[in-house]
């Protein structure tokens, strides 16, 4: 009988948006009687890796929504399409009319709606007991509103108490006030309840999908079905409709001044019902739209996927440092890590191609397997020489030559994993091994390809793709990845990094290890730095208060060129220092990993600014990464406003006279000041 016909996407948009949705889904599934009824919700341009919206709010929905419910998912790859047209990440149109061509055709009506509506039979009759009694044409109903403090204490999953709930409060409280509006839509904001034969919305070719800067969509429909029926249906009579009102939150749609559908154009100036322009194209009828149901949701393929993957790969409860001391280390468990590579793409396309870099075999191989059991159907693709360190056999696994990678993929994944690390492998252990120093020179080698090859299709305008990057944690390869990838700080347990290609890079420039700046002087990068246990982040810089001792920052984790430098420390006392100070100075240390490089006692007091010279020897250029710190006693306080690294010179030959005052005696690989 009835089809509701909702839009929107897995993004927050508004107050509270997923208890409104559940309250407006529960509650309309509640008023309808007929077998063949269905919620149609388009879940339209959700990121890829993301679920649906009502995927996200599934344990919410009453077992009649969920069985109501028919999942639309329009991928962001439809809506990159449109790309330069609007504003707007859900286009309100297009997304009607994705359902509305997916509808059932023995439906006879189509109630174009929003997820945050709660309908009131006024005569206790079901919503499709009060369709089946009307004559032809089309029908709208006045919306009242709900305040938000009413609607967030009903209980989601009590449709039934929240309908009479509301019937009694919307009395009690006075919310039943009828806004009236001109006379093709009787009602303002009539795209809350618009009822439609499904037979008209097919004759005059759905909404007009040129309306995609919003507001006035509910309008333009109106106005042609008036045109082509000659008068507005009511129920009034029959059903009150109210709105989970949510301003609290100024969404986009919202805000003063949002750009809008021009009114005239789209209303006042249509003098047709029909669109002849989108006759044959409307509600994308050839776009390969994927139907999601709850009651094989994708997170219960991910839970029985990745378990029958790990099947046998139980471990006890493990332990790993993420300590300063351990920085570099780049071992991890792969079994350990798979539920969060899984984690990205359990919710993607499963026509998706993969781009796989790394010579890692265990980790490969569950990948692979897990690939599999999730149902992809897209190949996954390895760089040329991946055969001398992973298992590819299979036609849906390919070596294919680095262009290709860098283009055919939707996704890429770059294992920075030692193939020695390997559960299994014979060389497990082995230290300085030339095939573990071999793949890593690959996997660097193509990773820096890869981003220049995503470069340059973001120049193009094509579709952003996710890297995951493997065993980018706590080492000198997440530098790497953080100076061209746009990444979330991940937890060290996930040994990921992922994200998407920045489109301008953040680099360091020759002279320093900071942000590119003013080259006559090294920038700051205090505020890239990070804060121990006993310094605090403020506005002016990184402050080490009275009464604690540790580490205060310590800082970039970078690797550098060979040659001689310079770190710049720049420090203001907050108060008068004990004589204690004099006893328990601060301690600067420069270190390459564990590798202690120089080392300097300072007291503050005396010292606004402080230098301290290292050197970088060609065993350590560009792989071991280079941090300052600062540690201090209990009775001593200041700040650290500024850090600067400069480059002194190339070589120690190349090292001016005043910079070789600066550097010092080396004894035991330690610089001395």
């Amino acid at each position: 009988m009835i089809s509701i016909v909702l839009y929107g996407r897995n993004d927050s948009y508004g107050y509270n948006l997923h208890k409104r949705a559940a309250l407006g889904l529960n509650t309309m599934a509640e008023l309808l009687s007929d077998p063949e009824d269905e919620i149609l919700f388009v879940d339209y341009n959700t990121l890829d890796d993301f679920p649906t919206f009502p995927e996200a709010i599934a344990d919410t929905l009453t077992p009649a929504a969920a069985t109501r419910l028919r999942i639309l998912r329009v991928r962001p790859a439809v809506h990159h399409a449109l790309r330069g047209r609007s504003q707007l990440a859900a286009l309100e149109p297009i997304a009607r009319n994705i359902a509305i061509r997916r509808s059932r055709p023995g439906n006879r009506w189509i109630l174009s709606t929003n997820p945050d509506m709660i309908f009131i039979p006024r005569r206790g009759d079901s919503l499709t007991a009060i369709a089946a009694g009307l004559p032809a044409g089309f029908y709208h109903l006045p919306r009242f509103e709900a305040p938000e403090s009413l609607w967030e204490g009903f209980d989601r999953l009590d449709p039934r108490g929240t309908i009479e709930a509301l019937r009694t409060f919307g009395e009690a409280l006075c919310l039943n006030e009828t806004v009236r509006g001109p006379e093709f839509v009787k009602y303002d904001a009539p795209g809350d309840f618009q009822l439609i034969a499904r037979d008209d919305l097919f004759r005059i070719h759905g909404f007009d999908e040129r309306m995609v800067l919003g507001w006035h969509v509910d309008s333009n429909i109106a106005r042609r079905l008036y045109l082509l029926h000659g008068q507005v249906g009511d129920v009034a009579d029959r059903l009150f409709g109210y709105h989970c009102n949510h301003t609290r939150q100024v969404t986009p749609a919202h805000q003063h001044r949002a750009e809008a559908n021009d009114f005239r154009q789209f209303v006042e100036e249509v003098r047709r019902p029909e669109l002849a322009n989108q006759s044959q194209s409307w509600g994308c009828p050839s776009a390969a739209i994927e139907e999601v149901t709850l009651t094989a949701s994708t997170h219960r393929v991910y839970l029985q996927g990745v378990r029958e993957v790990l099947d046998g790969h139980a471990l006890p409860a493990g332990e790993a440092w993420f300590i300063e001391e351990t920085y570099g280390n780049e071992r991890y468990d792969a079994a350990h890590v798979l539920p969060f590579i899984a984690d990205l793409i359990a919710f993607a396309p499963r026509a998706w191609t993969a781009g796989w870099v790394g010579g890692r075999s265990d980790t490969f191989e569950l990948f692979k397997q897990t690939w599999h059991r999730f149902g992809f159907t897209g190949r996954i693709l390895v760089p040329e020489w991946s055969p001398a360190f992973l298992p590819v056999e299979g036609p849906d696994i390919a070596p294919v030559p680095l262009a290709e990678l860098g283009t055919a993929p939707d996704i890429l994944l770059i294992d920075f994993g030692a193939p020695s690390h390997a559960a299994g492998s014979p060389r497990q252990g082995a230290l300085d091994d030339d095939a573990d120093r071999k793949a890593d020179a690959q996997v660097r080698h193509d990773f820096a390809a890869l981003v220049a090859a995503e470069r340059t299709r973001l120049a193009r305008d094509d579709v952003p793709r996710r890297f995951v990057c493997v065993g980018a944690v706590h080492n000198l390869h997440e530098r790497a990845v953080l100076d061209d990838i746009a990444a979330a700080s991940t937890p060290f347990g996930s040994r990921l990094r992922h994200g998407f290609v920045k489109r301008n890079p953040e680099r360091y420039a020759d002279e320093t290890v900071t942000l590119p700046g003013d080259r006559s002087r090294a920038p700051n990068i205090v505020a890239t730095m990070q804060v121990g246990e006993s310094g605090e982040r403020i506005a002016a810089g990184v402050r080490a208060p009275f009464g604690r001792r540790g580490v205060v920052l310590h800082g970039p984790h970078a690797p550098l060129p060979a040659g001689l430098y310079r770190a710049e420390i720049v420090v203001a006392p907050l108060s008068l220092w004990t004589l204690a100070a004099l006893v328990r100075p601060v301690i600067v240390q420069v270190a390459a990993g564990p590798e202690l490089l120089a080392q300097r006692r300072v007291r503050f007091f005396l010292h606004g600014r402080v230098e301290v010279a290292f050197a970088v020897s060609a065993e350590l250029a560009g792989r071991v990464p280079i941090h300052v710190s600062l540690f201090r006693g209990r009775f001593v306080d200041f700040t650290v406003t500024s850090v600067a690294i400069r480059k002194v010179a190339s070589e120690a030959g190349g090292v001016s006279n005043g910079s070789a005052a600066l550097v010092g005696a080396r004894k035991d690989g330690v610089v001395s000041i």
